[in-house]
């Protein structure tokens, strides 16, 4: 009895009465939401190797006031901290302002989305999407995911705050990360002017929130340090080439891959039919056709993300974001008949992606706190493991005392010794080699290293492969180039790897070309391309054929090898980077840091590449190869 006046009482208390008012089913979901949507990790400590050096470049080049698109070119932008939540000179105060911005944006595109979804099986959906993206990094995939919401909304709803958002957000996502920053743009665009075209009434409106967005872009590019021009034209290279030097062939994940394409074909098979069979209903919904086209956009783009540079944490992209895209396509569509069948097609990627290989797996709670560095961590953990990283990659103080007053850069990519050992960072634009993928983004580099502005000192490594049979070497050589034209060996010295330290010279050595020749090979068969004792440097266009073209564009390039036969005999397969040759690569062997150390220092002596084979398949590439050499001296 006391037990059961105990209960009584409690509801009959205001504060009881409040909750029960106040904590609907709705509201449970939205909490939940926002938590599950919040970063796992508030704010990142400094790192290093490959990824570790690029996010802590970014916070850097804005520190340093370089200015992107000229003086530091890549897919991010100077706002790219917020995606890699690298507080590096930065501080911790950004993040909480834009999570805060984003939580209000989710939760207005919640509260409307829970409106419309009277299931509460149904709403269960959108939490169970959001643990599954919670775990990928990529903060631009959930911009675009929202801004897609605020474009549709903004037309069916007839909702000008909702065309502002999107507006701010596409912004905002242009200078965090320039490849889904320019579709952001160019869908908004697109929606203005589609609108205008269903109703010309509102071009005035459309052209008001289209100046404001250039207005807002041109403002940041000036506050921000950005050449607008470079940071279109770069990002566009480094995108368009991405597909063939970064792909990872199949075969390296064969666990996965061939397990996840066959989902990946059952979800675009049912894409197929719903699109194709639903195209004489598109006429009769006029803006049913904008959302089906941004739709198939987003898919696609999902799609190349996760499978271009095929890996475990590439899969929530097609499965897990794009179920969002089709069930925000699935909340606006007009038509009944075609709502009803995106209904059915977003129940496929419901039941697909559970069994999706996501290197998560069902293996452990996925369900976690936001910000559990924050509530978990002791921050003297963090601090001891900066100190341990920076004692790993710490250069001999004796050296490193020559370098102070002076700047340096590092060579191919291990920016984190320069951060670790206090030194004034002046970077080549493509500021770490893997990524100088063709010839606009290697000459950049080249023409950085024999100016004036280029760095004092050089930290230089030969450096790992970043992908199977990929050669270090062939990298960036144009900048290789310049080094053996501007700069001398000062020195050898170990910290986390041996380091050959480079000085500038007083004077530029001139090139010497001599023995200028073109052939031209055919696929599969071994040509004669340079002789012992020879520095050589080889331009090879190879060309996709149309089917080859299609691959690329669709998912993954076709795989292009070279075997190398080498002065001593022996071969080496390596991995073809159509861009990369086309750009130029020096015919050496080189690939340990002695090599590299001797390399420079007697300016391009190391065993020649005597022989190369092309191999590839002759339904993918053109069967001639344009080839053109050049042996190069130093006087």
């Amino acid at each position: 009895m006391k037990s059961v006046s105990l209960i009584s009482k409690i509801r009959s208390t205001s504060f009881y009465l409040f909750l029960k008012q106040r904590l609907t089913f709705d509201r449970l979901v939205l909490i939940g939401c926002v938590l599950l949507f919040l970063p796992k990790i508030f704010s990142e400590p400094t790192g290093a190797g490959m990824d570790g050096s690029w996010t802590m470049s970014i916070n850097m080049a804005l520190h340093k006031g370089l200015t992107f698109g000229r003086e530091w070119v890549f897919t991010f932008g100077p706002l790219g901290f917020l995606s890699t939540r690298q507080d590096l000179y930065v501080g911790r105060l950004p993040f909480l302002i834009f999570d805060i911005f984003c939580v209000c944006i989710l939760i207005y595109v919640l509260s409307y989305a829970l409106k419309k979804i009277k299931d509460p099986v149904k709403c269960l959906v959108i939490p169970y999407l959001l643990v599954m993206t919670a775990h990928n990094s990529e903060i631009n995939f959930s911009l675009f995911t929202l801004l897609i919401f605020l474009i549709f909304h903004s037309h069916t709803e007839k909702s000008n705050v909702s065309l502002l958002l999107a507006t701010f957000m596409s912004v905002l996502s242009f200078f965090v990360k320039f490849n889904l920053g320019l579709i952001s743009s160019i869908v908004l665009y697109g929606y203005m002017l589609y609108e205008t075209v269903l109703d010309r009434g509102k071009a005035k409106k459309n052209l008001l929130f289209f100046t404001v967005h250039v207005v807002l872009i041109a403002i940041l590019c000036r506050f921000l340090h950005v050449d607008l021009i470079g940071y279109i034209k770069g990002g566009l290279h480094v995108i368009n080439n991405y597909n063939d030097a970064m792909f990872t062939s199949p075969y390296d994940f064969r666990r996965y891959f061939y397990f996840n394409a066959g989902l990946a074909i059952v979800i675009i098979l049912a894409t197929a039919v719903t699109v194709i069979g639903s195209l004489p209903l598109l006429w009769k919904t006029r803006f049913d056709r904008f959302i089906i086209l941004v739709t198939m956009l987003a898919l696609y783009l999902g799609f190349k993300q996760g499978f271009t540079r095929y890996s475990s944490s590439g899969m929530p992209y097609f499965f897990f974001y794009g179920a969002f895209f089709v069930g925000i396509a699935y909340l606006f569509i007009g038509h009944q008949q075609l709502k009803n069948r995106f209904g059915t097609l977003f129940g496929v990627f419901i039941f697909i992606s559970p069994f999706v290989s996501t290197g998560l797996g069902l293996s452990f709670n996925k369900i976690t706190f936001p910000y559990q560095n924050l509530i978990f961590q002791n921050p003297s953990q963090r601090i001891t493991s900066e100190i341990k990283i920076k004692a790993q990659y710490q250069i001999d103080p004796a050296i490193t005392n020559r370098m102070k007053g002076k700047t340096v850069d590092a060579f191919p990519f291990e920016i984190a010794y320069v951060l670790y050992n206090g030194l004034d960072y002046n970077p080549r634009p493509a500021i770490q080699s893997y990524q100088a993928y063709n010839d606009y983004l290697t000459t950049l580099n080249y023409n950085k290293y024999i100016s004036a502005s280029a760095p004092d000192y050089i930290i230089y490594e030969v450096g790992p492969s970043t992908d199977r049979f990929r050669y270090a070497f062939w990298s960036d050589a144009k900048s290789t180039m310049a080094i053996l034209r501007n700069y001398d060996y000062d020195t050898t010295t170990i910290s986390n790897d041996t380091l050959q330290i480079l000085k500038k010279r007083e004077l530029i050595k001139p090139l010497k070309i001599s023995d200028r020749r073109n052939i031209t090979a055919s696929l599969g068969k071994e040509i004669q391309v340079s002789d012992k004792g020879k520095l050589t440097w080889m331009k090879a266009e190879v060309n996709y054929s149309v089917w080859g073209k299609l691959r690329r564009i669709l998912a993954q390039p076709p795989i292009l090898l070279v075997e190398a036969t080498y002065e001593d005999g022996h071969k080496e397969i390596i991995k073809g980077i159509v861009s990369e040759l086309k750009a130029g690569v020096f015919l050496k062997d080189v690939h340990t840091e002695a090599q590299g150390a001797h390399f420079v220092k007697t300016r391009g002596d190391a065993p020649s590449i005597t022989k190369l084979r092309f191999t590839g398949s002759t339904l993918d590439f053109a069967q001639d190869i344009n080839i053109s050499l050049e042996d190069v001296s130093f006087e």
